[in-house]
C-alpha cells in the first residue's frame, strides 16, 4: 500500500513538473548512462553560465537524479527528508510555483539516473531533452537489471525521446550501436584515447602540480575549432565533457540567435587559449593534503568497475608524469549493485589493480573476499593488502602505515554508497580540518544516519 502512494506521489509530482516545463518553454538538457553523469552536468552547466550569460541557466547542485529527484530538481527544489511532512510541504511548493511563479531558468540541465526496468519512460514523460548526452554504461544496478544490456535497453529510451541533437561517446560500445538508430543529428566524442575523425576530440595531456592543486593542459577540437585547454579537472572523460559543453554552448548561440556562431562574441570570448576551473560535487576526484604529505585523491561518491579503473588509470598518469618516485596505495570499498555479476565484477579488478597498488586497504566483504582472493591467485603479496569489516576500523592502520614510510604516498580512495562510508576514514587523515565541508555525505541525515550505523 505504501509503494503505490509513493508511486501515485511520484506521479502528481512528474505531472506538475512537466506542466512547469511547457508554461516556461524551458530548454532541457539531458544526461544519462552509468558513470560520470553528474560530472558531466556539472561541467556543461558552469560552462554554459560562464559564456551565456544572457540567459538564465539551472542544474541541481544535488544529485537529485531518481523518479521524485528529477521533478526535485525541475521545481529548483534542494532540499528533501523522506517522511511525511517533506512530501506534503513539497507539493504545495510544487503547485504554487507552477501557478504563481514567473520563469526562473531558461536552460535546465537534467540528470536522468534509473536503477530499475520502466523508470526511464516515466523521466522522459516528464522532461524530453532538446539535447541528449550519453557518458559511458557499466555494470551498475545490474543487481534490478540482470546484466548491462538490460540497462542499456532501458537508458536508449532517452536517446529515443531526445527531440533535436544526441551526443555520444565513441568509447562506450553500447552507445555507438546507437549510432545508425538515431534519426536526429549526432556528434560522437571521446573519452579515452585520441583519434583524428572523432567530432569531439582530445590529446596531448600534461599536468602541474602547485600549492596542492593539480592543473592538466590539454589539446581539444571541436569539428574544425581547435582550443588549449587549461583546467583544474583531471581524469580523461572530463575532457571530453568539457569539449561536449562547448559544442553545446555553440549550437546555442546558434539556436537563440542572439549571437549566432563566428560572430564577434564567439571568437573574442572563446579564445584559442582558454582557462575553465570547475567546481564539482564532493567525491568525485577531489584533491587533497593528507597527514605525513602524501597526496589523496578522493572519488569516493560512489564505484563501479569502470570507473575504479579509469581513476586508477588518471593517478597512474598523474603519477608518471608529476610524482615518478611516489608509491600508491588503494583504499577500495565494496561495489554495490551488481546483482550476479558481484563476484565476477571484483574479481576482474584483481589483474588490473595489481599492477598499480604498492599497497592495498579494502573495506566490507566483497573486496576482502572475491577480490583479495583473486589477487593471492595472482601471487600479490598478502602482507601488502589490508582487510577491515568496517571504515571505522581502517584509518588508525592507514595513519600508522604512512608515519613508517619514508616515502610520499598518493592514495586512491573509491566505493560505492551506504553502510561502507569510508568518507569517514578520509576525514581523519586530512592535514587540514576545513577540507571536511568537501567530502561526500557530511550533511546533517547523513551523519545522524553514520553515527548510530558506527554506534551500532
Amino acid at each position: 500500500m505504501k509503494a503505490k502512494l509513493l508511486n501515485l506521489y511520484y506521479r502528481l509530482l512528474g505531472f506538475l513538473a512537466s506542466k512547469y516545463l511547457c508554461k516556461h518553454k524551458a530548454y532541457i538538457i539531458g544526461i544519462n548512462w552509468s558513470v560520470g553523469k553528474t560530472s558531466c552536468r556539472m561541467i556543461i552547466a558552469q560552462t554554459l553560465e560562464k559564456f551565456l550569460h544572457w540567459k538564465k541557466i539551472y542544474t541541481s547542485p544535488k544529485n537529485f537524479n531518481w523518479e521524485l529527484g528529477l521533478s526535485l530538481s525541475v521545481f529548483q527544489i534542494e532540499k528533501w527528508d523522506p517522511n511525511i511532512f517533506c512530501l506534503i510541504k513539497t507539493l504545495f511548493k510544487s503547485v504554487f510555483k507552477l501557478l504563481f511563479w514567473k520563469k526562473v531558468y531558461d536552460i535546465i540541465i537534467l540528470e536522468y539516473g534509473i536503477d530499475r526496468p520502466l523508470e526511464m519512460e516515466f523521466l522522459v514523460k516528464i522532461a524530453k531533452p532538446h539535447i541528449g548526452v550519453f557518458t559511458a554504461i557499466d555494470a551498475v544496478h545490474s543487481e534490478q537489471f540482470g546484466d548491462p544490456s538490460k540497462i542499456a535497453e532501458e537508458e536508449v529510451k532517452m536517446i529515443k525521446n531526445t527531440l533535436e541533437v544526441a551526443f555520444l561517446n565513441e568509447n562506450d560500445p553500447y552507445a555507438m550501436q546507437l549510432k545508425d538508430m538515431i534519426k536526429i543529428d549526432t556528434l560522437l566524442y571521446q573519452t579515452q584515447w585520441h583519434k583524428s575523425n572523432w567530432d569531439i576530440r582530445f590529446e596531448n595531456e600534461k599536468f602541474k602540480f602547485e600549492k596542492w592543486k593539480i592543473k592538466t593542459e590539454f589539446n581539444l577540437s571541436i569539428k574544425d575549432h581547435k582550443y588549449h585547454i587549461s583546467t583544474n579537472l583531471m581524469w580523461k572523460p572530463n575532457y571530453g565533457y568539457i569539449g561536449v559543453a562547448l559544442t553545446i554552448l555553440e549550437i546555442l548561440n546558434y539556436k537563440f540567435e542572439n549571437l549566432p556562431v563566428g560572430s564577434q562574441m564567439w571568437n573574442v570570448k572563446l579564445k584559442n587559449n582558454l582557462e575553465l576551473d570547475y567546481r564539482l560535487q564532493p567525491g568525485r576526484f577531489s584533491v587533497f593534503e593528507w597527514v605525513e604529505d602524501s597526496i589523496i585523491f578522493d572519488s569516493s561518491y560512489n564505484a563501479s568497475p569502470l570507473s575504479i579503473r579509469k581513476i586508477i588509470d588518471a593517478v597512474h598518469n598523474i603519477k608518471r608524469e608529476l610524482f615518478p618516485d611516489r608509491k600508491v596505495w588503494i583504499v577500495l570499498g565494496d561495489m554495490r549493485e551488481l546483482g550476479d555479476l558481484t563476484d565476477r565484477e571484483h574479481r576482474l579488478l584483481a589483474g588490473y589493480i595489481s599492477q598499480f597498488a604498492d599497497k592495498l586497504f579494502l573495506v566490507w566483504k566483497y573486496m576482502c573476499e572475491y577480490l583479495a582472493d583473486e589477487l593471492y591467485k595472482l601471487w600479490y603479496d598478502k602482507s601488502l593488502v589490508y582487510k577491515f569489516d568496517k571504515s571505522n576500523e581502517a584509518w588508525k592502520i592507514i595513519k600508522n602505515a604512512l608515519k613508517e614510510q619514508w616515502d610520499e604516498i598518493l592514495i586512491v580512495c573509491k566505493w560505492s554508497q551506504n553502510t561502507i562510508f569510508l568518507e569517514e576514514t578520509v576525514k581523519m587523515l586530512l592535514k587540514n580540518s576545513q577540507d571536511e565541508q568537501y567530502l561526500t555525505r557530511q550533511w546533517d541525515r547523513w551523519m545522524k544516519r553514520k553515527n548510530r550505523f558506527f554506534g551500532n
